[in-house]
């Protein structure tokens, strides 16, 4: 139950800052992420690829970026994308915990300068985090984790 609660209160807040809802005005030289812009990410895990691949399609008007499976067949990712959003539909048959469900993977957001992030992060906590460069696609990326070991994937394009 505690799960379902926290999965829902990140689903919501996420949907917050999709639809580009804010709280309320602070100091932005201690935010981490002061900005935030298109193309929005998200990670769906599904049990059936193509059904959601065809639903994203016709909901976003998206188009099928890559299509990658696993040699055994035990997982399948497919990226879809548009200028707006980037989808990733997850099917991940490898063992999980039973309390895991289906549904938002993860988040993510566009920013300027996914190195100044991490950056900035560093300096917050002591720590910086791991940022690479995912060439196939055409941007650099961190992942961070909140309280709850919720992902949010930040990505800044690579120089052209």
């Amino acid at each position: 139950m505690a799960l379902m609660r926290n999965r829902k209160t990140f689903g919501w807040i996420m949907l917050a800052l999709l639809l580009g809802q804010q709280s309320m005005a602070q100091d932005t030289s201690a935010v981490w992420v002061p900005h935030i812009g298109a193309p929005q990410y998200v990670a769906v895990q599904v049990a059936d690829v193509e059904a959601a691949v065809a639903w994203y399609r016709t909901a976003f008007g998206l188009e099928v970026l890559d299509d990658t499976e696993a040699d055994d067949g035990r997982w399948r990712i497919v990226n879809l994308t548009n200028a707006d959003l980037f989808v990733e539909i997850i099917r991940d048959n490898r063992a999980q915990p039973a309390e895991r469900a289906l549904g938002f993977a993860k988040v993510g957001f566009r920013v300027p300068d996914v190195a100044a992030v991490a950056d900035r992060i560093a300096v917050a906590t002591g720590e910086r985090p791991r940022v690479i460069d995912f060439v196939r696609h055409g941007v650099r990326l961190v992942q961070l984790h909140d309280p709850e070991g919720n992902i949010i994937q930040l990505t800044s394009l690579l120089e052209e």
